[in-house]
């Protein structure tokens, strides 16, 4: 066989004649390599679209859901709450459920008289109480792996938002303007065990937290403001602040001395009223004056170009047209001498026209530019931030000294300009005893979460469960059905078993009696995901077929390049046959040659989409640029795709390149096969 391919190399591929074949078949690899680049690519940011996808939805959701049944609802253990003293007369939730001293809380002696319509009282084996929450409960528990679980409920209301900023011009005004957001959204718990949370939630911007020290500026008391910039100071590490063209006159006495600073002075009645740093093209207007400012024994000079001095207060207004960036730390404090935000001073450093600024100057109007945020934290902290944060992987929502409560907003929320501070309230119709009224609970946005793409994420509001709670018992809700309002979640270490455990948790249930009386649905079954999970799995079947089909007309071009190659090599054929060579030998020849095209296609393929993928984000930008506009909403896809190559992606190239280019290599071996060394040798 070696002898075979080593007249193979000599006589099939001369030197003569060898750069049009080899020209040939660079083409072909070329044209492979594309297909295969294209299809890695592809395939991989929609596999990977999915999966973040599939996360998010089980983040939030859960991977598994149990709701009660109407069997539940009807049962002696829901209905005896309605009746009971013990229980205020009130239907419980399974929260309530879970946490009740008592499973029976019914008392003849004081109690109504049971309904004879009711059905019989759930008991054990033993003839004592069922409780139906706390089994369900202690079966999830018992779970290997180890199963996460925690009581869920959901509302709906209207919300109302109030959104105070400054006006243009600075970040602190007298005169701020207001704005109000009303829209109805659905109420869900906030859920503290979910271990996936803290993926979701959004840390807080830079306009948060300005945001947050602008309210603390429109406090009402010191006291007050003490109250609202604590928590604000204590979990935040200030680095940078900027002044934004707003008035610079801090600057003004740390100036160096002997150090003049060209600026533009502005005449007002034969006196100079404020200044501008100068800039190129400024300063032609006669109400300017260009000149320097510089600082001697203590005093401020302006002098013109003409030589004219004037002296000038260090408060004088200084202002820039051009964002100053600003190192700053903030100087160590006593909160009991805090009585404005001006009381705070900071140890600054920063360049103004090419001089050092070094020194300390107050807070006043400044913004921040960069700081470190704390989030995340081992234990309880003394004083707990304004937004969400997380103790020992669990994720806690804040307490507010307010008495507002705290609420998440979807991140949809921030392109409406709402920010973590703004306040508002909940709306929803009451019941009396004579009417049905406008009920009002307050509420302050604590942060923003990322559910993805989800039909309604987008309209979810996160609040403390007893929020929810309250606004399900003392009001009709139709917006949401009996069934949805009041659900356990299930988290579990690895999403790919989800059909095992539900399995189990099925068999459990039944076994223990259980299964009437609540529903489990995993996470592929929800009716709001069920209609994109389809869709995800007939997108894959659909991307894999077009993607073979591509790879077949791709691997045209090997069937073309060897069929010349053969009509080339008719006569070198020939004189393989006659030296003894075999027809099988010639037709491996020409088959491996296709196989091993494909093979070099698929691995230059492979890296090229590698390099791709690692380098996903800068391609988006160059093809948005080219584009005029954002060719992927971050709505829909994220902040950013998919960058890594999809492991069924690389199983399918790495298979069916190299399958269909020894197929495409036969069609040739085959013509090959059939030459009669003979003819072939007089036709020549």
């Amino acid at each position: 066989m070696l002898f075979e391919f080593s007249f193979a190399k000599n006589y099939l591929f001369p030197k003569k004649g060898r750069f049009s074949s080899s020209l040939i078949a660079l083409m072909s690899v070329g044209v492979i390599s594309l297909i295969v680049w294209l299809i890695l690519v592809f395939l991989s940011v929609t596999d990977g679209m999915e999966k973040a996808w599939l996360k998010k939805l089980t983040s939030f959701n859960s991977p598994i859901q149990i709701t009660p049944t109407e069997a539940y609802y009807q049962s002696y253990y829901y209905q005896i709450d309605s009746i009971s003293n013990l229980s205020d007369f009130n239907y419980k939730s399974i929260e309530e459920k879970a946490s009740a001293p008592l499973t029976d809380p019914y008392d003849p002696e004081e109690d109504v008289e049971i309904p004879p319509y009711w059905p019989e009282r759930e008991v054990q084996s033993n003839g004592t109480a069922k409780d139906l929450v706390k089994e369900a409960f202690g079966l999830i528990q018992n779970e290997t792996p180890r199963l996460i679980a925690q009581a869920h409920e959901v509302s709906g209301a209207l919300l109302n938002i109030e959104m105070k900023r400054p006006n243009e011009g600075g970040l602190i005004q007298e005169t701020p303007h207001q704005s109000y957001l009303t829209q109805a959204l659905y109420i869900s718990s906030f859920s503290e065990k979910n271990p996936h949370l803290q993926t979701l939630i959004e840390p807080p911007r830079l306009e948060d937290l300005n945001h947050l020290f602008y309210l603390a500026s429109q406090a009402v008391s010191p006291e007050q403001l003490r109250e609202q910039i604590e928590p604000l100071l204590k979990n935040i590490t200030i680095k940078r602040i900027k002044k934004r063209g707003g008035n610079l006159s801090c600057l003004l006495p740390l100036l160096p001395e002997g150090k003049p600073l060209e600026v533009l002075a502005y005449q007002k009645d034969g006196a100079i009223s404020h200044l501008l740093l100068s800039e190129k093209g400024k300063g032609q207007s006669p109400l300017f004056e260009r000149g320097s400012l510089e600082k001697r024994g203590g005093l401020l000079i302006f002098t013109s170009l003409e030589g004219k001095e004037s002296e000038l207060g260090f408060s004088i207004p200084l202002f820039s047209e051009e964002e100053i960036s600003i190192s700053a730390t903030l100087v160590p404090y006593n909160l009991e001498e805090i009585y404005t935000l001006s009381d705070f001073k900071f140890a600054i450093s920063c360049s103004l026209k090419g001089q050092e600024i070094r020194g300390t100057i107050p807070y006043s109007g400044a913004e921040l530019e960069l700081v470190d945020i704390k989030t995340f934290f081992e234990k309880e902290p003394s004083i707990a931030p304004p937004w969400p944060h997380v103790i020992k992987g669990s994720s806690l929502l804040p307490k507010l000294k307010s008495g507002h409560a705290p609420i998440l907003l979807p991140k949809q929320f921030q392109m409406k300009q709402v920010k973590i501070g703004d306040r508002g309230y909940f709306s929803y119709q009451g019941l009396t005893p004579s009417t049905v009224q406008e009920q009002r609970l307050n509420v302050q946005v604590v942060g923003f979460y990322d559910t993805g793409v989800l039909p309604i994420g987008g309209l979810m509001v996160l609040t403390g469960q007893e929020i929810v709670h309250t606004i399900n018992t003392s009001s009709k809700n139709y917006v949401v059905d009996q069934e949805s309002m009041n659900r356990i979640q299930v988290w579990l270490p690895d999403i790919s078993k989800t059909k095992e455990v539900h399995a189990k948790l099925m068999e459990a249930f039944d076994q223990a009696g259980l299964l009437p009386y609540w529903k489990l649905t995993p996470y592929y079954e929800y009716d709001f995901a069920r209609d994109l999970f389809e869709q995800f799995q007939s997108d894959k079947y659909l991307f894999t077929f077009i993607g073979i089909i591509i790879l077949i007309v791709a691997c045209c071009n090997i069937i073309s390049l060897l069929m010349i190659l053969v009509n080339d090599k008719k006569k070198e054929i020939a004189i393989l046959t006659a030296m003894g060579a075999s027809k099988k030998s010639i037709g491996l020849i020409f088959t491996l040659c296709g196989g091993v095209l494909g093979c070099l296609s698929t691995l230059i393929g492979t890296l090229a989409a590698f390099f791709t993928l690692r380098n996903i984000d800068s391609v988006v930008h160059f093809l948005s640029f080219f584009h005029g506009q954002e060719i992927f909403n971050a709505l829909f896809y994220g902040k950013s795709l998919p960058g890594q190559l999809s492991d069924r992606a690389l199983i399918f190239t790495f298979i069916a390149t190299p399958v269909i280019s020894l197929l495409a290599g036969l069609a040739p071996a085959l013509k090959a096969c059939k030459f009669h060394p003979s003819q072939m040798l007089r036709s020549e």
